[in-house]
């Protein structure tokens, strides 16, 4: 009897050392969390990978390349646009992939349906021009535009078109119905910016106020940013308005610029 109990116990040993040995390393399958993806230049995202294996997963690092780095880059699944165009970007582990098709453009159109309008007065270019704040935002976009308009002007934006200086050297090219660009300076944010789908200094383009009725604006923005982006949209409605020589309590909007003052370069 204890011989019969002694060959039962050995046999189950036996068969699951055996099996054990046989297992094999290798992936089953890969899976990529998206197959299609839109940026825009400059704007990143992630992409997950998720593999299946059996045995040692340890054995099965994922590998990411881009078909065009010129276009998109991507390290570690972090991928960035780069310039317009399409690529492909592939994770690899084991002998399986998975990919994502990117296609990266360089237009932005935000549906802008607030508005508000921030006095700040003619110190900057006594006797020449006032300058103000004109603040544009969706729930996700904000834009914030220094414009320069007539020394008499306010409480208001005359109408009229007003461009984005190139250069900024001196306080004499601060004339009416001129755009200060935007700049970044030790990580602070200054003059005209864009924040939504990235965050970028404005550095050409124009505003243009085509109406203003009973207090009501219809604005037209045909912005650039740093990065090459082309920002489009209109806005038609009233300028919540802040007399900042009055009082210098910041208006309230998302993504409100953390310091507005104004640099040279």
């Amino acid at each position: 009897m204890s011989r019969k109990i002694k060959i039962s116990l050995f046999i189950p040993l036996f068969v699951l050392a055996l099996v054990t040995s046989c297992v094999k390393n290798e992936v089953t399958s890969i899976t990529m969390s998206k197959l299609t993806m839109d940026l825009n230049i400059a704007q990143t995202d992630s992409l997950i990978a998720t593999i299946q294996v059996t045995g040692d997963i340890n054995k099965f690092p994922v590998t990411w390349t881009s078909s065009n780095q010129s276009v998109v880059t991507v390290i570690k699944g972090k991928i960035q646009g780069v310039s317009n165009g399409k690529a492909t970007i592939t994770a690899k582990s084991g002998n399986l992939t998975a990919e994502c098709q990117v296609n990266v453009t360089n237009e932005i159109y935000p549906v802008l349906n607030a508005g508000l309008l921030v006095y700040k007065g003619g110190k900057i270019n006594p006797g020449i021009s006032n300058m103000f704040v004109v603040g544009l935002a969706s729930p996700s976009d904000t834009m914030y535009i220094f414009v320069n308009a007539s020394y008499t002007s306010t409480t208001s934006l005359p109408i009229g078109e007003y461009k984005l200086l190139t250069s900024l050297n001196s306080i004499s090219d601060l004339v009416p119905f001129t755009i200060i660009p935007g700049i970044l300076d030790n990580g602070k944010q200054y003059n005209s910016w864009y924040i939504g789908v990235i965050e970028s200094p404005i550095t050409k383009g124009t505003l243009k106020v085509t109406d203003l009725t009973n207090s009501v604006y219809t604005i037209e923005v045909d912005l650039v940013d740093e990065n090459g982006n082309n920002i489009y949209g209109s806005y038609a409605g009233k300028l919540k308005y802040y007399d900042e020589t009055v009082s210098s309590a910041a208006p309230s909007m998302k993504n409100q610029l953390k310091n507005n003052a104004l640099k040279f370069k």
